[in-house]
């Protein structure tokens, strides 16, 4: 069975963490929040449940985070919900929490206004897909034809 997958819209309560592990790969932390929100009696917007939850992210994925996230963004994200277990170094009891392993995020455009940079790549970094370096919407030629 797969781990069950989870995707909503967030705010960015704090500035990403990002490290690297000793062999080089990056991780990044985030903590994400969600609330909804009510109307009372008097027709006002009140809070109600909120939601806190601990992303984590691999490889590309965690600069891309570092470099475009931050403390109040808002992000949309997928991930996997995992539980993170550990024993305590003090009591020796064992602990556990649910956290996020985030597999795509990006800024949220409904709120704010983004602007993409494509990532410069490093020679022998694997990419899924080779994009073309042309933008095939912006050809010279007029043609009633999509560009694939």
């Amino acid at each position: 069975m797969s781990l069950p997958t989870l995707s909503g819209e967030f705010t960015v309560a704090s500035d990403p963490e990002l490290r690297f592990t000793p062999s080089g790969k990056a991780v990044a932390d985030v903590l994400l929040v969600a609330n909804s929100r009510t109307k009372n009696d008097q027709g006002e917007w009140v809070d109600d449940k909120t939601l806190w939850m601990r992303g984590s992210a691999w490889g590309q994925v965690a600069e891309n985070i570092a470099e475009s996230c931050e403390k109040g963004s808002k992000v949309s994200v997928i991930g996997r919900v995992v539980t993170d277990e550990w024993k305590d170094k003090d009591s020796g009891e064992k602990k556990s929490k649910t956290a996020l392993l985030i597999d795509s995020i990006g800024l949220a455009l409904r709120f704010d206004p983004a602007k993409s940079v494509k990532t410069e790549r490093k020679e022998g970094e694997t990419q899924q897909a080779q994009p073309s370096q042309q933008n095939p919407w912006k050809g010279e030629a007029a043609s009633d034809e999509p560009p694939f």
